[in-house]
């Protein structure tokens, strides 16, 4: 028995590689291009010189970690070379929950393929051969991901702990390093206890869906989408449809994306040549364990029924 439905295969590939050029894209690569052009500037005299780095911040499921991989990898194709003759790359690190800036070090040693397994190293130690190790492998970068976990609900040694690593490693003497912070807005409180790091540190936000100014965008990105694997989107482009859209995605543009994915596969596997509300409603459905004839693409009054943060995916 397979588990693979392989007539839904190569469409669900064509879809998955499809990326939506978002203007926010333009924005992120812009800002680490800035940062990344003072880093060689700055390297090249010989002198000391601190890194800067991002802090990227918006709603979960909004897109920035999609984006922020997509462009790290652009980075490390293009094989960068640094002053010092080394070709230059950057890592990212998921951050998952609470953690000590030791769990923190250990982390980021793993994310550069050199785990550290020595419980009694001090903290100077650990960050010691964390850029050891970056040296090494021409690691300039470091893209810390879901970074409001590791923090406290109140503040304590802990945090500052956690933001003064963060600090020291783009202030490290031999070698510093950009970072890229990521996570939801509430980040950003936790980097403002510490103004050396937030001054380094330049703020790229994600916004939600906003309509009605994001109408427009939101409806070219269902045609692209729909037309990357020939499906007509025509008959849904009206305003009511893609108000019921942003709705039911909590205005995020990450879940309008994962679930025009899973309608367009849906209405391929049943043979046809156009997306219907049916599709959507079956694949939110599918997501969110509701009925697929009780969903805010076909009941009326659907603002008052349904409290989306809740009901798709557990977003907050």
């Amino acid at each position: 028995m397979s588990f693979i439905n392989r007539k839904a295969l190569d469409t669900a590939t064509d879809l998955y590689k499809w990326r939506y050029a978002f203007e926010r894209a333009d924005r992120l690569q812009s800002a680490f291009g800035s940062i990344a052009t003072e880093y060689w500037g700055r390297a090249a005299t010989g002198k000391h010189f601190e890194a800067r780095g991002l802090m990227v911040t918006g709603a979960s499921r909004v897109g920035k970690t999609s984006e922020i991989r997509s462009m790290l990898s652009k980075f490390n194709e293009a094989k960068e070379e640094l002053p010092s003759g080394k070709v230059a790359s950057a890592v990212s690190c998921i951050l998952d929950g609470k953690m000590t800036w030791k769990d923190l070090g250990f982390r980021t040693a793993e994310a550069l393929g050199y785990p550290v397994r020595q419980r009694r190293m001090t903290q100077s130690e650990i960050w010691s051969r964390v850029t050891f190790q970056a040296k090494e492998q021409g690691v300039v970068a470091i893209h810390f991901d879901e970074c409001q976990h590791i923090f406290p609900t109140k503040p304590d040694q802990t945090t500052r702990a956690l933001l003064d690593s963060f600090k020291s490693l783009m202030k490290n003497t031999d070698w510093p390093l950009m970072l890229i912070l990521s996570g939801v807005d509430e980040l950003a409180g936790h980097v403002e206890q510490e103004e050396q790091l937030d001054r380094l540190l330049r703020r790229v936000r994600f916004q939600n869906i906003r309509l009605p100014s994001d109408m427009s965008e939101l409806n070219r990105v269902c045609f692209t989408y729909c037309d990357a694997v020939g499906l007509d989107f025509e008959g849904l482009a009206t305003e009511e449809f893609l108000r019921r859209l942003a709705f039911a995605c909590a205005d995020r543009w990450g879940l309008v994306i994962e679930l025009l994915i899973d309608t367009c596969l849906r209405a391929r596997a049943e043979g046809g040549d156009c997306v219907e509300i049916k599709h959507f409603s079956t694949a939110f459905a599918d997501r969110s364990g509701m009925q697929a004839d009780y969903t805010p693409f076909n009941v009326p009054n659907y603002e008052s029924k349904f409290i989306m943060n809740k009901v798709l995916l557990g977003v907050v």
